[in-house]
């Protein structure tokens, strides 16, 4: 797989995560339950559908709209980013019942103290997740936050001193493996049966669910971040082009494989504030129902 995973560059399939890299002469068409994946002078590649989980797309990859059908036919969500490493675009089945537990979110939202006491447990996940990374990285820090406690701003500060690199480059690499994690977040939220666009922090967003748990779980994007930049040819991955920063094949093989030698890990971390979600969904239920005026 190693040896496959470094001679096609334009195409990876890791546990179960196809990434898909623009490039002259590649296409991608459906082939009855399969996709079938061409480059020009290369013989073709046929993957069966079930044995892919995700999907990323990266820059301008032709594809028919069989394909795309395909994939949310089978639960497969599908991710679209530019070059620079931006989500533009977020494919999901559609559903046209009501998820198990669009009921108990939504009621979560027409009373006041069922919204506090979510807010408080997202910040809670948070903050432990926060709490993992400074540990890893400085175990004397991570010592004194938990003993002290800590804010949004003292986790920034730590983060910012940590690592010493620009914005715009921090920006770009932390961006493309935040959307490898949204992509994640989302798949865990559609196999939990909860409805990914009724979130409550993130309340009138698309995906506002998503974007709630991926809150509490973005600090894992940021010690991978800070892992890449640790490495010794960063600075050689990101390259200025017509188009502005981007990644080099290189660069982008070393995030996906950091993000997919961590996959298990970052998925017992989803798991584990995935239940804490249902445990405090639970406990909501239990408080007064005294409803706010809904705008």
């Amino acid at each position: 797989m190693q040896k496959r995973y470094q001679e096609m560059s334009m195409m990876h399939l890791l546990n179960r995560t196809l990434y898909l890299n623009e490039k002259k002469g590649l296409v991608v068409t459906r082939d009855g339950p399969s996709i079938w994946v061409k480059e020009d002078g290369k013989a073709g590649w046929r993957i069966p559908a079930r044995l892919i989980g995700h999907v990323i797309i990266i820059g301008n990859v032709r594809l028919d709209a069989g394909t795309i059908t395909l994939f949310t036919d089978n639960n497969i969500p599908v991710t679209f980013l530019n070059k620079k490493g931006n989500e533009v675009a977020l494919t999901v089945p559609y559903n046209h019942n009501l998820n198990s537990h669009y009921e108990e979110q939504k009621s979560i939202l027409v009373h006041e103290e069922r919204v506090e006491k979510y807010r408080q447990w997202l910040i809670s996940e948070r903050r432990k997740i926060q709490l993992k990374v400074i540990t890893k990285l400085s175990r004397k820090v991570g010592d004194v936050f938990k003993s002290n406690g800590f804010r949004e701003v003292d986790y920034s500060d730590f983060i910012k001193r940590y690592v010493s690199v620009s914005k715009n480059r921090w920006d770009h690499v932390n961006s493309i493996i935040s959307s490898y994690l949204m992509e994640m977040v989302l798949r865990s939220i559609i196999s939990a049966d909860l409805d990914p666009h009724i979130g409550i922090y993130n309340r009138w967003h698309n995906f506002g669910m998503a974007l709630d748990i991926f809150y509490a779980m973005e600090p894992e994007a940021d010690i991978q971040t800070i892992q890449f930049f640790k490495t010794k040819k960063a600075n050689d991955y990101l390259i200025q082009s017509s188009t502005g920063l981007r990644l080099t094949e290189e660069g982008l093989r070393d995030v996906v494989q950091r993000f997919e030698n961590k996959k298990k890990f970052t998925q017992r971390l989803i798991d584990n504030v995935l239940d804490g979600l249902f445990e405090i969904m639970r406990y909501i239920r239990t408080l007064p129902e005294t409803k706010i005026n809904i705008r």
